[in-house]
């Protein structure tokens, strides 16, 4: 049933307006949109995220030596099992000069502590690159949600051209009705 009541607008109808027509063809346009444009900026999005979280690979582990004991997560919920803090470490660098910084290790690590920090490309301390995994599912989730906000998009868009349609055909009806309704309510 509801599919020949969406299907009156493409069946030759004398109660059919040009804006019913209008209105079923823009909502298919809307629907081919969604079917092409979605995947595709899904899956832009996910290889250029991708490709960015990778970039991090040039990322180099050091060896370095706490300075200060980190502190604890005590008292604190965290996501991890072993959360990391910033924390200040001594390390040497390539030319063979020390270097100190703060650089993410794990909490309650205490000082004179051997720990394992991440360099970039300066010199400078960083979280850890994401692995494999942690790449493929944050890219998969970039993706997805382009996807849905450009579905969300064209939706929006075809919802308002709708909204203009009603306007139309609200008018339109105003009008006649103006012209019909004190010949319809004459008393005899």
């Amino acid at each position: 049933m509801k599919t020949r009541k969406w299907l009156w607008r493409w069946q030759n109808n004398s109660l059919r307006r040009r804006s019913d027509r209008v209105e079923a063809w823009v909502g298919l346009m809307a629907a081919a949109v969604m079917a092409v444009s979605a995947p595709v900026t899904g899956a832009v999005a996910a290889d250029a995220l991708g490709d960015s979280l990778r970039d991090r690979s040039d990322f180099r582990r050091t060896s370095a030596v706490l300075i200060e004991n980190a502190p604890t997560t005590d008292g604190l919920s965290t996501v991890s099992s072993n959360p990391t803090v910033p924390a200040k470490v001594k390390w040497k660098a390539p030319g063979g000069h020390s270097r100190t910084g703060r650089a993410p290790v794990e909490a309650g690590t205490p000082a004179h502590t051997r720990v394992t920090v991440w360099l970039d490309s300066r010199g400078e301390p960083r979280q850890p690159p994401p692995g494999p995994g942690e790449i493929t599912g944050e890219s998969a989730a970039a993706g997805g949600a382009t996807a849905v906000a450009t579905c969300f998009a064209v939706a929006s868009g075809c919802w308002m051209v709708r909204r203009r349609l009603d306007s139309v055909r609200e008018k339109d009806w105003e009008r006649e009705w103006a012209a019909v309704g004190p010949w319809w309510s004459r008393r005899e």
